[in-house]
């Protein structure tokens, strides 16, 4: 069985963008899956909804790191786990994408074509259960520490921010094979519209097209809105409405 796992809780996004993203990789896919969400509305579109405890240890999307652990979700020996963000609109065929093979001690992840020092993208993880089990059974010792990690050593800029440092560091200190995606699938908007710009144009200069222009480019499969506050329902591109329904 296939999982597309999910993390929903109420802050800048609207409960609609779970059952969006959902609704959306189903129409832009022939392979079946089960949908999973943590969240706190029990109203969020999903075939399985786990609680979201805002009084415990955990905060914000590290809750992710839950699905990790071959306890969790449901998860059955052999099943394939992907992790996906909300944030996300899925723009054109992703079986090549949900569909991307993958074996034990093996974490698929966005090819990343814009400037970063990490091999792996939190916006999609990819492995088969209980294979990457000790990402989240470290996580588990200390969340408040590594929740606060990296920002506090200035690796990253907001609080509770660093998920996918944490990912990447276990992965590559456990000899974890990481297997990017080709990078032109994945399209980003950000809410700097200077920089949305620039990667516009680093975009075209590794592949040819424009990211975005009249519309969306067809070698891009997702676009991820990227950065704190940058959401999908008040961002004013036209093609989005073509595509987030």
């Amino acid at each position: 069985m296939l999982k597309i796992c999910t993390v929903y809780y109420r802050d800048q996004y609207t409960l609609d963008y779970v059952g969006k993203l959902y609704d959306s990789i189903r129409r832009n896919c022939s392979i079946p899956f089960q949908s999973v969400c943590i969240s706190d509305d029990p109203g969020v579109e999903a075939d399985i909804v786990l609680p979201y405890n805002h009084y415990g240890d955990i905060k914000k999307h590290w809750h992710k790191l839950k699905f990790f652990s071959p306890n969790f979700g449901y998860q059955n020996p052999g099943d394939d786990i992907i992790i996906m963000d909300i944030d996300q609109v899925i723009t054109g065929n992703v079986d090549d994408l949900i569909g991307h093979p993958v074996q034990e001690k093996e974490l698929i992840t966005y090819g990343i074509w814009w400037k970063s020092v990490l091999k792996t993208n939190g916006g999609f993880y990819k492995f088969k259960s209980g294979s990457l089990a000790y990402v989240w059974d470290d996580f588990a010792e200390n969340p408040a520490y590594w929740q606060m990690h990296y920002y506090k050593d200035r690796i990253v800029h907001f609080p509770y921010y660093g998920e996918q440092n944490y990912v990447n560091w276990r992965a590559e200190e456990n000899g974890i094979k990481i297997i990017p995606t080709p990078e032109e699938w994945i399209g980003k908007c950000d809410i700097d519209k200077d920089e949305e710009i620039g990667d516009n144009r680093l975009y075209l200069e590794k592949f040819g097209d424009f990211m975005f222009l009249d519309g969306v480019s067809p070698n891009i499969k997702v676009v991820h809105f990227t950065g704190p506050g940058n959401t999908i329902h008040n961002n004013s591109n036209d093609w989005i409405k073509d595509y987030w329904k």
